[in-house]
């Protein structure tokens, strides 16, 4: 039966499962990926307010002072004209480095990708990039898609994706399923499940959540139109989000009581430089 099978899919020029290797990626092509999450302690910036990261699909993560931990804190994130996502569910791709030149040194992110996430649902499983590779088949189980672990240099082919369970909208697995057609493809939180058929066992990958790629201006996590202010225990912080502080008094908060809070050319909130605020420091 199933080589009649495939005797009648090379008939009708239908490919069937393709049997050769699946491609390698490389480590650069999947490495850098963490979560981050916002830190709430209550102390003075830089040593608390920034975020703790952590690289996907791994137990420790390289911080940038060259220790391993199960997360790192950064001082900031420098976004670099990516769009700043609206909460701590995205991916960010990046590196990490040292901030500046402050003693002790605190690290920094510096992204170059935001993948947000498209549905409601927790992010649960391993998480994959994953690729349509336009092979189609006339027997079940069809190795339809390309996944490659991220964060190492694993890859398979798999027989298709169920990205019914994230919580996304039948719009949003639209836009997943297309996106998977191109060469950047989507990224897939989940775990495998066996499949099998006429021709044979493969794995499919049932999605916890999925992710697309963030482009600068997208309505859902562009910045630029939040109204910036004044926050912090002194209101010593030109921020567009509530930041905490330790309240300790220092002179130099008094400059920033008439000081104006707006956002700059670099496109982040901060205290406009002027010459009365610059006299102001000096005097303080």
């Amino acid at each position: 039966m199933i080589f009649r099978a495939l005797i009648l899919a090379l008939l009708i020029g239908v490919p069937v499962i393709n049997t050769a290797a699946p491609e390698v990626d490389s480590l650069a092509s999947t490495s850098s990926f963490y979560t981050i999450r916002r830190d709430l302690r209550r102390c003075a910036s830089p040593m608390c307010g920034g975020y703790f990261v952590k690289l996907v699909n791994q137990s420790r993560t390289r911080c940038h002072n060259g220790r391993y931990m199960n997360e790192c804190y950064v001082a900031s994130i420098e976004w670099n004209g990516q769009p700043e996502p609206q909460n701590d569910r995205a991916l960010v791709r990046g590196s990490l480095s040292t901030w500046g030149d402050r003693r002790p040194a605190f690290g920094v992110l510096q992204a170059r990708e935001v993948w947000l996430p498209a549905g409601v649902n927790q992010a649960s499983g391993t998480y994959f990039r994953v690729r349509d590779r336009g092979v189609r088949c006339i027997a079940a189980p069809c190795e339809t898609h390309h996944e490659a672990r991220l964060n190492s240099s694993v890859s398979r082919n798999i027989a298709g994706v169920d990205l019914s369970s994230g919580g996304a909208t039948d719009k949003a697995e639209s836009e997943a399923n297309t996106a998977m057609t191109s060469p950047e493809g989507i990224i897939i939180a989940g775990m495998h499940t066996r499949v099998t058929g006429p021709a044979g066992r493969s794995q499919m990958l049932k999605a916890s959540q999925f992710y697309l790629r963030a482009k600068p201006g997208d309505p859902a996590s562009d910045n630029q139109n939040k109204p910036c202010f004044k926050t912090g225990c002194s209101r010593q912080v030109c921020s567009d989000e509530e930041v905490i502080t330790t309240c300790e008094y220092r002179s130099e908060y008094d400059c920033y009581k008439t000081a104006r809070c707006e956002r700059q050319a670099n496109g982040k909130c901060g205290f406009t430089d002027t010459p009365e605020l610059r006299r102001c420091l000096r005097r303080n």
